[in-house]
Parts: structure tokens; C-alpha cells; sequence
């Protein structure tokens, strides 16, 4: 189980904070000595990743997608209202099976 650390906030801490943005722009951790002794390191955490924004190519003209441009239209026999008249359709199709 990993213990959660305690922030500590340098932003009023110019020193410290020269020394901090140095470590991350280096990617290198720093130790921190008194005397001949360590006694702190210092490692840059790891950023979070940026989400991509993905995009679509660009169409041209043999692209796929144009070959379904105009299908709702429907053939040139005249029945383009179905999604008006959809009840009417269904009873009129429902009747011929029955008839």
C-alpha cells in the first residue's frame, strides 16, 4: 500500500522553484545534500498523457461515402413519404398477407 505524500506549495519559493523547474525540463531526479550527507530527492512526476483529438481525413472523389449521397431520396417511383406515412404503409402491407 502506498502512503499518499504531503503536498507542500513553492509557489512563493523562487529558489525552490528555479531548482524544480530545472529537474523537469532535465527529466533527471536531484538529490539533496547537506554537508556530505543526502538527505532528499527530488523527481519530476510524470505528466499526464494529452488525449489526441483524433480527425478524419479529408474525402476525395472515389471515396466510398459518396456512393451512399442520395439514397434517401428513393428511386423515381414517388414513394418518399415513408417516414410520414410509415402506419399506412405497415397496414397496407400488413393486408396483403392476410387478404
Amino acid at each position: 500500500m502506498t502512503k499518499e505524500l504531503k503536498p507542500i506549495d513553492i509557489s512563493n519559493s523562487p529558489e525552490i522553484l528555479r531548482i524544480v523547474e530545472e529537474m523537469r525540463a532535465s527529466n533527471e531526479p536531484r538529490v539533496f545534500r547537506r554537508d556530505n550527507e543526502d538527505v532528499a530527492i527530488l523527481r519530476p512526476v510524470k505528466r499526464a498523457a494529452r488525449r489526441r483529438v483524433l480527425r478524419g481525413r479529408p474525402t476525395s472523389a472515389d471515396d466510398p461515402l459518396w456512393n451512399i449521397v442520395g439514397m434517401a431520396a428513393g428511386p423515381d417511383d414517388g414513394v418518399t413519404d415513408v417516414s410520414t406515412n410509415k402506419l399506412k404503409y405497415l397496414a397496407d402491407a400488413y393486408a396483403d398477407l392476410h387478404e
